[in-house]
């Protein structure tokens, strides 16, 4: 029986309608031995595993374009999310919506995950007010 070996995929930084941040962020990707991957603003409708460069996923061929800046970290991990998130801070790049590729969200649509994120954002930042 042969093994079957499914190569890794690189450590890639997915970046949604973040616009001229992009290109701070392709240096410290770059830095960091990352893949930096701009996502086109009309590509909101497919699915983040497709985006993310996942086997099994294809395009869906649709055209959606939705609202919002976000980061979408796939491949990396531990001390190197660490790492790319101190990176991004010390460069002085606010981008608040961010995520992980998970086995949940990568069947979901760029716009499903723009928008879960908001509400979460929204609803950490109603409870910090709460606190504050």
């Amino acid at each position: 029986m042969k093994a079957r070996i499914i190569p890794a995929l690189p450590e890639t930084v997915l970046s949604y309608g973040i616009g001229e941040k992009g290109s701070a962020l392709d240096r410290i990707t770059e830095s960091l031995g990352m893949v930096h991957k701009a996502i086109p603003e009309d590509k909101a409708g497919e699915q983040v595993g497709f985006l993310a460069g996942y086997g099994g996923f294809s395009s869906n061929g649709s055209s959606v374009r939705a609202e919002g800046e976000c980061l979408i970290f796939s491949g990396i991990e531990g001390n190197r999310l660490d790492t790319v998130l101190k990176a991004i801070r010390a460069e002085g790049i606010s981008i608040p919506l961010k995520a992980i590729v998970t086995a949940t969200n990568q069947s979901q649509t760029l716009e499903w995950l723009l928008d879960e994120l908001a509400k979460e954002h929204e609803a950490m930042e109603q409870a910090r007010q709460k606190k504050g």
